[in-house]
């Protein structure tokens, strides 16, 4: 996509562009995948990777010299993570409590680019596997968290992510731009999201917001569990509790609503 926007260095944008394409798939490349990947000639490629080595943002493999991202990513996530330790020490005595109360999995998200982020987690005392874990990432579309977190959004950040294509990750999942803006209409008004097996089969999430003293969306708080003890009575108990929980802990911070 050309740059249109003269605030942007082209430069920068192609060297950030590069860093994502390694994903957890394909944690390594070769220079000519790179290129192809980005659009851009092999030199002007390599120039890039040649300032990215040097700044430790990735790594050469000098056997099969394929690149990989450096140990530099690693320190930039550390204070990232850092930066949440306020919020997830501040939320941890709540979130224990909901987790006793309900015996449910919960997370805590935040918004990262147009993905969700998990920032905290509390597994079952079931102890099943949830695919959602601190530092990983989900779609923004088919969760819960991730709809509760693009509902607090400007019109236009929601359009950017509406614009492109919705990937249907179970027959639940909802692709239609027009009804997943009705339905983010319906979770700001309601303060929190049930997802029904719209990201993976048989699992619901329960998402409600949790706000800074400004009201701002700061992050989202999620109960994960199987659909299997997930009736309507129990959805909504445990929908009852995480609105709660949430709000408790927005307190905290200062939103006094």
């Amino acid at each position: 996509m050309p740059n249109t926007n003269p605030q942007l260095l082209l430069s920068v944008q192609n060297a950030l562009s590069l860093l994502k394409l390694f994903t957890v798939k394909t944690p390594e490349k070769r220079l000519t995948e790179l290129a192809h990947e980005l659009g851009l000639g092999k030199s002007t490629t390599s120039r890039l990777l040649s300032t990215l080595l040097n700044e430790g943002f990735v790594f050469q493999d000098p056997v099969t010299h394929k690149y990989r991202l450096g140990q530099r990513i690693v320190s930039l996530y550390h204070v990232m993570v850092t930066s949440y330790v306020d919020l997830t020490e501040a939320a941890r005595p709540l979130i224990e409590r909901l987790a006793r109360e309900t015996s449910e999995a919960l997370r805590v998200a935040v918004l990262e680019e147009n993905e969700v982020s998990y920032i905290f987690q509390i597994d079952s005392s079931r102890k099943e596997d949830i695919a959602a874990y601190v530092g990983g990432r989900n779609p923004l579309h088919c969760t819960s968290s991730g709809k509760m977190l693009l509902a607090f959004q400007d019109e236009s950040a929601v359009n950017k992510l509406l614009n492109r294509p919705l990937t249907a990750y179970t027959s639940k999942t909802i692709t239609d731009p027009s009804k997943l803006k009705d339905q983010l209409q319906q979770i700001r008004k309601q303060d929190y999201c049930v997802n029904n097996g719209e990201f993976i089969e048989n699992l619901v999430s329960i998402s409600s917001p949790i706000r800074d003293s400004t009201g701002q969306v700061i992050s989202a708080l999620t109960l994960i569990a199987p659909l299997q003890r997930m009736d309507e009575t129990q959805i909504a108990s445990c929908t009852h509790k995480v609105v709660k929980t949430a709000k408790e802990i927005s307190r905290q911070f200062g939103y006094l609503k």
